[in-house]
């Protein structure tokens, strides 16, 4: 749909502004009757209507709880219920969803549409269904109902985590060049259209390496997760792109390191006592294409079992082996090697299964199955029904 021209007190005119009464001559994809009072006409796509709105109410009359309501917004009119909360704050729940912003001004009339019974200022779109009258939850309200520029209410909305910049610029009613002004902000940190202010930045890595020294305490034979499965299991509801980021600033700051993709604290990576280095250069010959459980290798070598167990897991630390399953282990390039079938078969046939990744790879299914649990458990693939789908690319990078 286009504007073809517009009218403003019946004269031809080229723009007009907010408050003017204008006529619009448009062409496209809309017949007259499909036209409503107080639609929107918008230059991009706008996000769903909204059900559910924080406003800060200016009563003429008492309210009470989930009294119903007429509210009108602009030219439009709805129904709907309010839900007192502290002081001046409710929420507003729409019978029929509504285009609102940041700001935007409702009339609030009782359910006969005889008496007006308050103002109200939308604060919030959208907000949580649950947890809106937690103590914390309201101040944090009331901080975001005083905010007086645009800049301010980031600023509030960032001391609760992520903000999604395409909401925001919508509830602001701001373009690119807006947003681009209030993205200059010392400390912000941006990864695709979401952004975090550095108070939370540092909360959500602390809970990153106290996730990885969780992580190495319970899984002493891996040299650590890769950055997908850390991702998971450190901050899972949080924003993927943002994490990601922080992941990669840790590692190019030396918070974390990396060994073949793999993450893990700079005190992990620890070396053999001398005695695990005995047993190590006995053990380590015999590693060829197959794989070895502990205790064949340790009948194999003469070498008590829990000595041999804990050599292992201390050559896992350091990427030297990988243990497919409890005591069960592989030379790394090996694993390395099955990596690369997993990538030749994603490319192939779109996904992997236990019997084309057999034939493959010459083995038999309890092992092939083994293999591919691995690669699942730790996140380079993930399994949908009989196939396993590649996951996390960057763990066993080519060379």
């Amino acid at each position: 749909m286009r504007v073809r021209a517009l009218h403003a007190q019946n004269q031809p005119t080229e723009t007009a502004n907010a408050g003017q009464r204008i006529a619009l001559n448009i062409a496209g994809d809309a017949e007259k009757e499909q036209i409503n009072r107080g639609d929107w006409l918008l230059a991009d796509v706008p996000p769903e209507p909204f059900t559910r709105v924080i406003v800060e109410l200016q009563t003429h009359t008492p309210l009470t709880q989930w009294q119903p309501l007429h509210i009108h917004h602009a030219a439009s009119h709805v129904t709907g219920r309010v839900s007192l909360l502290e002081d001046n704050l409710a929420e507003l729940v729409f019978d029929t969803p509504l285009w609102l912003a940041d700001n935007d001004r409702l009339v609030l009339r009782d359910i006969s549409a005889r008496n007006t019974l308050a103002g109200a200022r939308v604060v919030m779109l959208n907000p949580p269904r649950r947890g809106k009258r937690k103590p914390e939850y309201l101040q944090w309200l009331a901080s975001l109902a005083r905010a007086q520029s645009d800049a301010d209410a980031l600023s509030v909305h960032l001391e609760r985590g992520a903000v999604n910049l395409a909401d925001f610029a919508w509830a602001r009613q701001l373009n690119g060049e807006g947003m681009r002004e209030l993205l200059q902000q010392p400390g912000y940190i941006q990864a695709g259209y979401s952004l975090l202010n550095a108070p939370v930045a540092a909360r959500w890595q602390r809970k990153i390496l106290d996730t990885l020294a969780t992580y190495h305490e319970q899984h002493r034979d891996e040299p650590g997760p890769g950055r997908e499965r850390l991702r998971r299991m450190a901050l899972p509801m949080e924003d993927e792109a943002l994490v990601l980021l922080l992941i990669e600033k840790m590692r190019e700051s030396g918070d974390i390191l990396s060994h073949h993709g793999w993450l893990h604290l700079p005190d992990h990576k620890a070396g053999f006592s001398e005695e695990q280095q005995a047993i190590w250069q006995k053990a380590e010959p015999l590693f060829g294409d197959e794989p070895w459980w502990v205790r064949d290798l340790a009948k194999e070598t003469g070498t008590d079992e829990q000595a041999m167990r804990l050599t292992l897991r201390q050559a896992a630390q350091q990427g030297i082996i990988t243990a497919i399953v409890k005591d069960r282990y592989y030379r790394n390039d090996r694993i390395v090697e099955f990596a690369n079938m997993i990538r030749d078969l994603d490319q192939e046939c779109g996904s992997t299964c236990a019997a084309d990744f057999r034939d493959r790879l010459g083995v038999g299914r309890k092992l092939a199955i083994q293999i591919l649990e691995y690669f699942d458990r730790i996140g380079f693939t993930r399994r949908r029904g009989n196939d396993h789908l590649l996951r996390d690319a960057l763990l066993f990078p080519e060379k």
